[in-house]
């Protein structure tokens, strides 16, 4: 959803008392948000109509995967990336059904930490990403 359409409905408009937060607004807001870590501009370069606000920073998804992996003894076992946000062992885990988008941030994060490392495959979902100790 871009900027323009977001400030069209709630919470950026509130139809009852006609009020609506300018696209230019939003977008300082999200520009802090940027800063912070909390966000994150998606769209092409230079421009800031789009963006993933995130619920937690990627680095914390990263460590709440890793502990996970290292709490269950998967440790130098290769999963694919859809078992980890789909699969029967993650379900009741925070991360499970994140998204796709986030989570590949998250397994970015643990690679350049050396505490990962992923595998390309055909599609997002049959990617594999193995941890390491």
């Amino acid at each position: 959803m871009t900027l323009a359409e977001a400030v069209t409905g709630p919470p950026f408009n509130n139809k009852q008392l006609r009020r609506s937060l300018r696209v230019d607004v939003l977008r300082e807001i999200i520009d802090e948000l940027v800063k912070q870590g909390n966000a994150v501009w998606t769209g092409p370069k230079n421009t800031k109509d789009t963006c993933l606000v995130f619920w937690r920073k990627p680095e914390e998804w990263a460590s709440l995967v890793y502990q996970w992996a290292s709490e269950r003894g998967l440790l130098n076992t290769v999963l694919t990336v859809f078992e980890l946000a789909n699969g029967d062992d993650t379900i009741g885990q925070e991360f499970h059904d994140l998204d796709p988008t986030t989570l590949r941030r998250a397994l970015d994060i643990l690679q350049s930490q050396g505490k990962a490392q992923l595998f390309v495959g055909t599609s997002d979902e049959d990617a594999g990403v193995k941890f390491f100790a």
